[in-house]
């Protein structure tokens, strides 16, 4: 039996509808599924409802953004961009807490704000896309909330970019030449948001904070854990099995529970639900940790 606690839907920038998400997760011969949608609960409820007319067990979640440079070590040049990205899941939240749903108002604002900032570098570099057709994208995929995956969407659709990837590395990404950087939360305010809401505050695909060394990855788990960390993402569609087996190792020395999962969006990535096989054990500790059964 196995569980997928990280995937995504229409309500942020996922191409399948949160109430489709739990005939999907049996098909996939999956027992349990998280929902952790960027900085939204709004399909939770839905994919609740899915997930109970399926038999599948379900996770309210959510994925937050928050800042790297505050769990890297000190750079000898203060002004040099940190590198890597840190998302940070909540899993088992209430949905409709107040201090979690002011952080996702935050985060959708501060996107709104950069989304037509990157559309007018890309402009400047005689890149010729609208933010309209971004906006149409993203309308005629029903999703909610529009993000860089559209952008980089529509530069494909146009012939500017080979790949969704490319588009990252070469436009939109954080090195890229049409790259904006949005506000981003203290990793301290999305956990301490979490543990409002009654979740637990996992580390996402620790890999894309792009460490250098075990040991600069130990100083920021730690650091993270200062902030109050529950458990890291081991398992997931960028990590190698080596790296899997590299975080399992690392939470178990530092006492932290893992989680897993296949970061699934749909058609707009070629990653299967279900893909990492995360045995339903996984589901099963964290849903005790949340209760309270277990330390």
């Amino acid at each position: 039996m196995f569980c997928d606690l990280h995937m995504h839907s229409t309500a942020s920038d996922g191409t399948d509808a949160p109430e489709a998400l739990g005939k999907l997760a049996k098909a996939a011969g999956l027992s349990a599924i998280a929902l952790t949608d960027h900085d939204t609960t709004a399909g939770v409820a839905a994919a609740a409802k899915g997930c109970k007319r399926a038999g599948v067990a379900f996770v309210p979640g959510i994925e937050v953004s928050a800042d790297p440079a505050m769990v890297k070590p000190p750079k000898a040049n203060p002004d040099e961009p940190t590198s890597g990205t840190l998302h940070i899941l909540g899993l088992f939240i209430r949905p409709d807490d107040d201090r979690l749903a002011a952080i996702s108002r935050q985060m959708e604002q501060a996107r709104n704000q950069r989304n037509p900032m990157i559309v007018d570098k890309l402009n400047s570099l005689g890149v010729r896309i609208d933010y309209a057709e971004v906006e149409a994208l993203a309308a005629a995929e029903g999703t909610a909330i529009i993000g860089r995956p559209h952008i980089a969407q529509v530069l494909l659709a146009k012939g500017y970019v080979k790949s969704i990837q490319d588009a990252f590395t070469r436009y939109i990404g954080a090195k890229g030449a049409a790259y904006v950087r949005r506000d981003r939360l203290h990793p301290h305010d999305a956990i301490d948001a979490i543990h409002h809401a009654g979740g637990l505050a996992v580390m996402a695909h620790p890999v894309q904070i792009k460490y250098a060394d075990e040991d600069e990855l130990t100083y920021i788990v730690r650091r993270m854990i200062d902030f109050g960390l529950d458990a890291i993402e081991a398992r997931h569609s960028d990590h190698t099995a080596a790296q899997a087996l590299q975080f399992e190792k690392l939470a178990e020395r530092e006492k932290l529970m893992v989680s897993g999962g296949s970061d699934y969006h749909g058609t707009r990535k070629t990653v299967a639900l279900g893909g990492q096989n995360v045995p339903i054990q996984v589901y099963e500790r964290l849903r005790d940790a949340a209760e309270g059964v277990i330390a």
